[in-house]
């Protein structure tokens, strides 16, 4: 039995020193124009999504869904985010070649997120990423109409969905 124990203890503690010393030596890529493989892509998503939805649960909506509040969402959309996210017939050059990892093409792959959690995800920023935080740069209201706009992005209404897919 205490060969066993020990046997676990010297794996518990083996993994992380053996990946740290990796990392200390240089060993462990880190190349941001690389693409990730789909372990690293599959577990970081899981985690991130589990955060978010843990915080964002605290978070009450405060604004509807209605044609004026999606409108400005898109506008702001457009102004702030398309640079990485894309739009619509547009994806983000650098943002699909040069993150690590990627960012995230709206325009064609929607968000699954709630509106609480990207407005989480909008206001703070993810840590590792490109994604910086809004906060004190956008007011909440903002973000929200953002958040909103985001997570109805598969479902808007035919007025804002028109202007939507309207070049500029």
């Amino acid at each position: 039995m205490k060969r066993q124990l020990l046997a676990f203890i010297l794996g518990v503690f083996t993994l992380p020193v053996v990946i740290g010393a990796a990392s200390l030596f240089g060993f462990l890529p880190v190349r941001a124009n690389e693409k990730p493989p789909d372990w690293e892509t599959n577990f970081a998503r899981r985690a991130l999504h589990a955060r978010i939805r843990r915080e964002g649960n605290a978070l009450n909506n405060p604004i509807g869904a209605d044609e004026k509040i999606l409108l400005r969402g898109m506008r702001l959309f457009r102004e702030n985010c398309a640079g990485c996210h894309g739009d619509v017939g547009q994806p983000s050059y650098w943002g699909t070649n040069n993150f690590y990892p990627r960012v995230p093409q709206f325009a064609d792959h929607p968000p699954r997120l709630e509106a609480r959690e990207m407005f989480q995800v909008v206001k703070y920023g993810v840590r590792y990423s490109a994604m910086g935080g809004w906060n004190g740069m956008l007011p909440d209201a903002d973000i929200w109409n953002v958040a909103m706009f985001l997570n109805r992005l598969d479902s808007l209404p035919p007025s804002v969905e028109a202007a939507w897919k309207k070049k500029k």
